[in-house]
């Protein structure tokens, strides 16, 4: 593959997010790669991990810390929820694998809800809707009890 103008197109293949190997795939040297993230043509949100220029902010950050948006966060991203509701839990809630591990540039506050199943529920941004519905509904339970 020739020249760093091309990774946006391919990332966005991905859904906005692609996996260094997804990008080896598609033709890219480590030495391209290598070279498109040093001079500024390459987005990496984490080690192994690569974003398109239009990549939703929200979407970013979950990234940085570690997976796919979820819960509230997810429920916001969707669009279904009021600003005034959003701002209840202003935490950034993610889902991981239970394999998984929270980024080391992950915000104070960070909740993560550890879940195989449900991190791979709906594309590489956000868990699904059905899932974040379940998640925020099990997460208020246990936000109010303690």
């Amino acid at each position: 593959m020739a020249g760093f103008s091309g990774f946006d197109p391919v990332i966005r293949r991905y859904g906005g997010i692609a996996a260094r190997r997804e990008l080896r795939h598609a033709g890219w040297s480590e030495t391209d790669l290598w070279f498109a993230w040093n001079y500024g043509n390459l987005d990496r949100i984490r080690i192994g991990w690569y974003a398109s220029s239009d990549l939703p902010t929200d979407a970013r950050a979950a990234w940085v810390a570690g997976g796919p948006l979820a819960c509230v966060s997810a429920l916001a991203h969707y669009g279904m929820l009021e600003s005034r509701e959003s701002a209840v839990d202003p935490a950034l809630h993610i889902c991981l694998p239970a394999d998984g591990h929270v980024g080391r540039d992950a915000p104070d506050g960070l909740v993560v809800h550890w879940s195989t199943a449900d991190r791979y529920s709906g594309s590489r941004q956000a868990v699904s809707p059905a899932v974040a519905l379940r998640q925020a509904r099990t997460c208020a339970r246990r936000t109010s009890s303690a």
